[in-house]
């Protein structure tokens, strides 16, 4: 074999690595997300998804009904963005996420949660209220609210994306809330503010 074939044989092999080390570095940046968001108490053992965008055609989720504090890298669903397809056993949200990451393609995580304190409010018709924090905007500066929808429909996947455009955080209708962000730590950030700002929020 000539030293061109050569060298194009190893710059296969270390490109190759490379995306491996890199989905399983987004695995464990999801894992970790889902231990912080248990440890927050914004999720229940079975609650809530959390996603990751691998590249431009796919993205890693969580299983459905998964405890978020005990998630193996293994446990999660690879996902083709422009398909229909949701393999079983992922979340039952997929559609969501998906519908996300093929309108926004600055967004690389989603979070899926259901903070007591965002619930609450929800409750009473309102939502968090950025500027109730200093320097609030800095991490999270627009909510936006979403209509009740039924859970894992077309409808309330395609409402979320349109809100997305508006701010990076949605407080939905008796279904929890969603956050994104640039990174999986950053869209997990920006849920534990948006709990802490519905604390201060409903104290008023």
């Amino acid at each position: 074999m000539s030293s061109a074939a050569n060298r194009v044989v190893m710059n296969t092999a270390l490109k190759a690595t490379l995306m491996r080390d890199r989905e399983l570095g987004l695995r464990l940046s999801v894992v970790a997300g889902g231990q912080d968001l248990a440890e927050a108490k914004l999720i229940r053992a079975g609650d809530g998804n959390l996603s990751a965008r691998i590249d431009d055609g796919r993205f890693i989720v969580t299983p459905t009904r998964s405890d978020k504090a005990k998630l193996e890298v293994d446990d999660l669903f690879e996902i083709e963005i422009n398909s229909h397809r949701v393999p079983d056993g992922a979340s039952n949200e997929v559609g969501m996420h998906r519908a996300i990451y093929a309108r926004f393609h600055s967004v690389h995580a989603v979070v899926h949660a259901f903070p007591e304190k965002v619930l609450a409010l929800a409750a009473d018709g309102r939502a968090p209220d950025p500027s109730q924090l200093p320097n609030g905007g800095s991490v999270l500066d627009r909510v936006y609210w979403i209509d009740d929808f039924p859970p894992g429909s077309r409808s309330l996947a395609e409402e979320v994306a349109i809100g997305l455009a508006q701010a990076p955080a949605l407080v939905l209708a008796a279904h929890g809330a969603v956050t994104i962000g640039a990174t999986v730590e950053q869209a997990v950030l920006r849920m534990i503010r948006l709990e802490r700002l519905a604390l201060v929020t409903r104290g008023r």
